[in-house]
C-alpha cells in the first residue's frame, strides 16, 4: 500500500522532467512520511581510457553539487517537518544500476521523470524510464516533462479484468485515500457484449461490497483503440494521474511500443503509475 511506503527512489539526471519528478516524491513523501533517496548513475564515458579516473572523479563531484542543490529544494511535510532526503551516486548502465537499487535500499516506490525521445518505442517516455516501466517490481510513477504542478485530484484507473486488478485498484484506494481523489474506473472494450458487462457489473459490485473507496465511478466504454479511449477520458473528465495495471501481456507494453501519434499525446501530459499485475510473472 502507497500509505505504508517508507523509501522512494528518485533516479535523476539532473533534467527538469527530474526535478518534476522530485516535487511529486515530495508531495507522497510528506503525506506518509517517507525518506527519499536521489539516485544519479554515472555512465562510464570509456572513450576516455587513459584518464578514466580523473573523468569519473570530475562526473562525481559535479553530480555530488547537483544532488545538494536538489536536497536542499525539497519542502516540509504537512507538520512543517523536513522530509528526509538522502543521495546516492552509481557507476554503470543506468537502468542495470536502477534496478540493483531498488533492491539493495529497499525501495517500495519509484518516482522518475519521463522525457520523449525521437526513436518509436521509447518515444513516449525515454528509453531509461520505459525500461524501468516494464521491469520493476515495484510501482513507479512517471512524471511528463512539461508538468508544472502536482495534482492528484482525479485518479483514472484502467482495467482489462485481469486477476489482480481488484488489489492494485485497492492500491489505488489507499493512494487516493491521502489527498482525498477522486477514482475513475475505466474499461475500454471494442465492442458491447455479455462478458464484457459481466465482468463490468462483477468488478463494480465487488468494490462496493468490500467499500474499496467511497469517491468511485465505473465507467464502461466502448471503442476500436483502447489507447484512443484513455486519451478522450483523461481530457472529458480533467484526469491528473492514470493507474495502469502491468502484466506479461498488458496494455502497458503495448503502450510502450506504439507510435508517438498525435492520439498518444495525451500521455506526455498526465503522470502515469504503473502496478504490477502479477509478482509471480513479472514483465521482462
Amino acid at each position: 500500500m502507497i500509505s505504508s511506503v517508507k523509501r522512494i527512489l528518485i533516479p535523476t539526471d539532473f533534467s527538469e522532467c527530474s526535478k518534476n519528478a522530485l516535487k511529486y516524491a515530495s508531495a507522497i513523501a510528506g503525506a506518509v512520511g517517507a525518506r527519499i533517496t536521489l539516485l544519479h548513475v554515472i555512465d562510464p564515458p570509456f572513450n576516455f581510457p587513459s584518464n578514466i579516473d580523473g573523468v569519473l572523479d570530475y562526473l562525481q563531484e559535479n553530480a555530488e553539487q547537483h544532488l545538494e542543490k536538489m536536497k536542499e529544494s525539497v519542502t516540509q511535510n504537512k507538520s512543517g517537518e523536513k522530509i528526509k532526503v538522502d543521495s546516492k551516486i552509481r557507476i554503470g548502465k543506468p537502468v542495470s544500476q536502477i534496478l540493483e537499487a531498488i533492491d539493495d535500499l529497499n525501495i517500495d516506490l519509484v518516482t522518475l521523470g519521463s522525457a520523449t525521445e525521437n526513436s518509436s518505442r521509447k518515444a513516449l517516455f525515454g528509453s531509461v524510464s520505459t525500461d524501468i516501466l516494464l521491469k520493476s517490481h515495484k510501482p513507479v510513477l512517471a512524471i511528463p516533462e512539461n508538468i508544472t504542478s502536482v495534482d492528484f485530484s482525479n485518479i483514472l484507473f484502467t482495467t482489462n479484468f485481469r486477476h489482480n486488478d481488484m488489489r492494485n485498484l485497492e492500491k489505488t484506494a489507499d493512494f487516493a485515500s491521502l489527498f482525498d481523489s477522486d477514482i475513475h474506473v475505466l474499461h475500454v472494450s471494442e465492442k458491447s457484449d455479455l462478458s464484457t458487462d459481466i465482468k463490468f457489473r462483477g468488478l463494480k459490485e465487488l468494490t462496493a461490497e468490500k467499500e474499496v473507496y467511497k469517491k468511485v465511478e465505473f465507467h464502461l466504454k466502448t471503442g476500436k483503440d483502447f489507447f484512443d479511449g484513455i486519451s478522450d477520458f483523461v481530457k472529458e473528465y480533467s484526469i491528473s494521474m492514470i493507474v495502469m495495471n502491468r502484466y506479461k501481456k498488458s496494455v502497458v507494453g503495448m503502450l510502450m511500443e506504439k507510435n508517438h501519434t498525435k492520439q498518444m499525446s495525451i500521455y506526455t501530459t498526465v503522470p502515469i503509475l504503473v502496478f504490477v499485475g502479477d509478482k509471480e510473472k513479472e514483465t521482462s
